[in-house]
């Protein structure tokens, strides 16, 4: 058996049929069947029911894709490993940061990681949304800093710190509707500020959005911040980023009755999972890890 059998017999699984997998391997379909044939004729079993027109996997060759699939991602990762091992360290380090996660958090980490690599040059990509998250598994960046949304299970994934939304509105706005505690339909004539996903392929989920009320459209968080200190409308900020203006009543949380005001959102470190990173990817997480367990002994992980 060698791996390039084995890569035939995943992408014939993976696409349906022996003609798709020798179209995606580059190779001829008679090549892809002699070598599904030597590789049964080897351990004298069936891998392909040829008994229609369109031959396809029995249970025995679907056990054998599983562990094929298994055995090249850890060829891959032995590649990739001596690869790193052949250059040394990264000549960069690209990682993504959702724009509304504690920027103090992130320079820390990578304030240690120039400290020991002065030589890798760090690029920082700002995302809104599910954006980091996009760009990780477009492969675009190494690591992601993000906000959790939705659990992955594809990737490997670290929490930080948790930071808490609020539904905020400067003290003019919310005193136009004389009352302390609104519903939805109080606000369906006002603006709602949101962020736009900077994601390529948003999900249909509209995070926090209220369907039925007007919307106004932004690119980041601080200009969303400004629209609400100005007045002209409301919405839902990281409270790290609105703390001296609610401090100084420059900006007052709202009391929404059939909306969530408040909400925990957990920021977690990411990475694309089964894939090897190099040492200063490697330092980078390790240190995440390091400072989580550190706050947890303290008891100050920011978690509510």
């Amino acid at each position: 058996m060698t791996l390039d059998q084995m890569r035939m017999l995943v992408q014939i699984a993976e696409s349906g049929s022996v003609l798709a997998a020798a179209d995606n391997l580059h190779r001829t379909q008679p090549t892809v069947s002699m070598a599904i044939r030597k590789l049964e004729a080897e351990f004298d079993l069936q891998i392909l029911d040829r008994s229609s027109y369109r031959a396809r996997l029995t249970p025995v060759g679907e056990a054998l894709y599983r562990r094929a699939k298994q055995v090249l991602q850890q060829a891959e990762s032995f590649s990739i490993t001596a690869r790193q091992l052949a250059v040394g360290n990264e000549p960069e380090l690209r990682v993504a940061i959702e724009a509304s996660c504690p920027m103090p958090f992130a320079l820390d980490l990578l304030r240690v990681c120039e400290q020991q690599f002065p030589e890798t040059e760090f690029t920082l990509r700002g995302e809104t949304l599910w954006g980091a998250l996009e760009r990780l598994r477009d492969g675009d960046v190494d690591l992601a800093i993000t906000p959790w949304l939705d659990e992955d299970f594809s990737l490997d994934s670290s929490p930080l710190t948790v930071s808490r939304l609020v539904a905020v509105a400067a003290p003019g706005f919310a005193q136009r509707y004389a009352q302390d505690l609104l519903h939805l339909d109080d606000l369906r004539v006002a603006v709602q500020v949101v962020v736009r996903d900077s994601s390529r392929k948003p999900p249909e989920t509209n995070f926090g959005k209220f369907e039925l009320g007007r919307h106004w459209y932004v690119n980041d968080h601080q200009t969303k911040k400004e629209i609400l200190l100005a007045g002209m409308g409301w919405g839902r900020l990281h409270i790290h980023m609105i703390a001296s203006e609610l401090a100084a009543g420059r900006l007052v949380p709202l009391q929404i009755a059939d909306y969530p005001d408040t909400l925990d959102i957990e920021i977690r470190m990411v990475r694309r999972k089964g894939e090897v990173i190099g040492p200063v990817a490697a330092a980078f997480w390790e240190e995440g890890l390091n400072r989580v367990n550190g706050l947890q002994e303290s008891g100050k992980t920011g978690r509510r």
